[in-house]
């Protein structure tokens, strides 16, 4: 037995020698290759964490623009930066990441930075159904791989072996199909699911734009927050992380358009957007975050797309949204 644990330690051991060894010829070869081909976000924040005062985590709402109307193309966060003279804030962001991106990007904030407060988009749609079981998701958990506090060569070689949350377009449909089906919302039938809502006759039936868009709008944002939804509980965590790392944690609830959804679904899901709102607003308050509420900010005129409900903003939305940040921080220094 003692000759069976010899050979097992010694086994281990050169094991070990060999992952260390394959670990330091990876970052001085490959590494940064397959970082900028497979992670960027992961290089945006490496920068961040060794220059910013202030990390502000986003989706594509921060730096989205018209290239056609908007005079003024700066992302919110640039705009942010450039009225607060005395911090240094840095974005990271690209499109459809949302809180479990961001708390596992947090975790990995260094003592040694010089982050000292962290604002965070609350997106009021990423807690929908149609986010969470988006077909860009198994592409957002690959990038995260290298997110994760492990030997770089361990992360490459479970990059290669696939080793992440991958969500088919047929199993993401499915669950946001069995979601839509069944959750019930506070409503009388035929608005006590999403499915039932979407089938009420409206704007001359199946096929015009207007039908397809104020559906777009029930499927995206009909929904009831509680303590089990998955995003509700990656912004727990990131509250949790913030308090242990002793960050200044900030969410900006983005605007949602709701002149256009109420105009073309009607009152009863701006009442249900609105409780949802609140709920979000008193629990994080409530564990001593500040919240910049701008739900309501924005009239119609000041929202991009027109075919689908998003939060991208022309330039004077985005100019509201940064100054309600901006005037936050003046008043805390």
């Amino acid at each position: 037995m003692k000759d069976l644990w010899k050979k097992i330690s010694i086994r281990v051991l050169l094991l070990g020698m060999i992952v260390i060894l394959s670990n330091y010829l990876y970052r001085y070869t490959t590494y940064e290759k397959d970082i900028a081909e497979n992670s960027p976000l992961w290089l945006e924040f490496q920068n961040a964490v060794a220059e910013a005062d202030v990390i502000y985590f986003s989706s594509s709402p921060n730096a989205a623009y018209s290239d056609i109307y908007d005079d003024d193309n700066r992302s919110i966060s640039k705009m942010v930066d450039d009225d607060l003279n005395d911090l240094k804030v840095i974005s990271v962001d690209t499109g459809a990441i949302h809180a479990d991106i961001f708390k596992t990007l947090i975790r990995r904030i260094p003592e040694s930075s010089p982050v000292n407060s962290v604002v965070v988009h609350l997106n009021y749609r990423s807690f929908g159904a149609g986010w969470m079981y988006s077909n860009l998701e198994s592409s957002i958990q690959k990038q995260a791989v290298f997110y994760h506090d492990r030997p770089a060569i361990i992360n490459r070689f479970l990059l290669g072996l696939n080793h992440y949350d991958v969500l088919s377009e047929k199993e993401g449909k499915r669950k946001m199909d069995h979601l839509w089906e069944t959750e019930e919302l506070p409503f009388e039938f035929p608005r006590n699911t999403v499915e039932n809502w979407c089938k009420l006759d409206k704007w001359g039936g199946y096929g015009t734009p207007e039908r397809t868009l104020a559906d777009s709008y029930i499927k995206n944002f009909a929904f009831v927050l509680d303590e089990e939804n998955p995003r509700i509980q990656d912004f727990d965590e990131i509250v949790e992380l913030c308090n242990e790392k002793n960050l200044d944690l900030i969410f900006v609830l983005l605007p949602e358009n709701l002149e256009q959804a109420e105009e073309l679904v009607g009152k009863e899901l701006i009442q249900l957007m609105t409780t949802n709102k609140n709920w979000l607003v008193d629990r994080y308050e409530g564990s001593g975050v500040t919240v910049i509420d701008n739900f309501s900010l924005l009239p119609d005129s000041s929202f991009l797309e027109r075919d689908f409900p998003s939060e991208h903003y022309y330039d004077e939305g985005r100019q509201a949204i940064a100054q309600s940040i901006v005037n936050y921080f003046k008043q805390r220094n």
